[in-house]
């Protein structure tokens, strides 16, 4: 009896600790490095749909329709939160979940939204100055939005790290150059799958504006398709679907001289399709 796929989001991050930053950057940085690397404290998304595809055109800017081409595993069209920590698996709050058809997928994807929500506090073995002001050994986010000066730098005790927002209106990469919504990440160093997204306005349309809203051309959604290096296959032993976020680098570290700023580096998903 063919069994239904519970869609499960298994968050996942190596687990440094405050020991992120210096572990990432080798050394911590000093006067002149230009950034590192951390987990962040928390980092939050909207998820939106998930699911299965095949014969999906990775290769040009045309949105891929879903609808056609994929198996939806689940959806919700209000989104669900996601709060990304490490080595969590739970269940996705509301939302419908369905069981993709028995065969063999090439792709997996996700649709979330193109705000993502990150909290970090930082501490450093000498004193460093905040993009929004202040000095001191510990530096966290202070409610700017990325973009912003959105650090504030001060003694441990008045240390008060806030939501920075985080609003992705533009790709731009080298895969393609020639349009910020569209974008390749092939070869990765890790091994892990090659992944294109797209950003698409609140109808599904390629953005055409670099503005986050809820009008027509503008940023709303970013779509994000894994090419599997390995076909999954959904069959009568299948039971789950789950998708990997590993934000091991979810965090920049920007240093202009003595200055501290935070801002989004990136997050990797990796799907898979559980079995008994």
């Amino acid at each position: 009896m063919n069994k239904i796929i519970k869609t499960l989001v298994f968050i996942s991050s190596l687990v440094f600790g405050q020991q992120a930053l210096a572990a990432a950057c080798s050394a911590e940085p000093i006067t002149g490095t230009t950034d590192c690397w951390t987990v962040p404290d928390t980092y939050t998304i909207t998820l939106y749909e998930m699911g299965i595809c095949n014969d999906i055109l990775d290769q040009v800017a045309t949105v891929p329709d879903l609808s056609s081409t994929c198996q939806t595993a689940y959806t919700n069209t209000t989104g669900s939160t996601v709060a990304v920590e490490n080595n969590i698996t739970g269940d996705l709050s509301g939302g419908t979940t369905t069981r993709p058809n028995d065969n063999t997928y090439s792709y997996g994807f996700i649709k979330v939204d193109a705000q993502l929500i990150l909290k970090n506090q930082s501490t450093f073995s000498a004193s460093r100055d905040g993009s929004a002001g202040g000095s001191g050994t510990v530096c966290w986010t202070n409610g700017t939005a990325f973009g912003g000066a959105t650090t504030t730098c001060g003694a441990e005790g008045a240390a008060n790290p806030q939501n920075m927002n985080v609003f992705i209106t533009a790709l731009g990469c080298s895969g393609a150059p020639e349009n910020n919504f569209y974008c390749r990440y092939e070869g990765d160093a890790e091994g892990l799958d090659d992944t294109y997204a797209w950003l698409v306005d609140v109808n599904g349309n390629a953005s055409t504006s670099s503005v986050y809203s809820e009008s027509a051309g503008d940023v709303k959604y970013l779509i994000g398709i894994a090419k599997f290096n390995v076909p999954k296959t959904v069959d009568n032993a299948s039971t789950g679907m789950q998708a990997q976020f590993r934000v091991t680098k979810g965090l920049i570290v920007d240093f202009a001289d003595n200055t501290v700023a935070f801002g989004l580096q990136e997050f990797k998903v990796v799907t898979t399709i559980t079995t008994d």
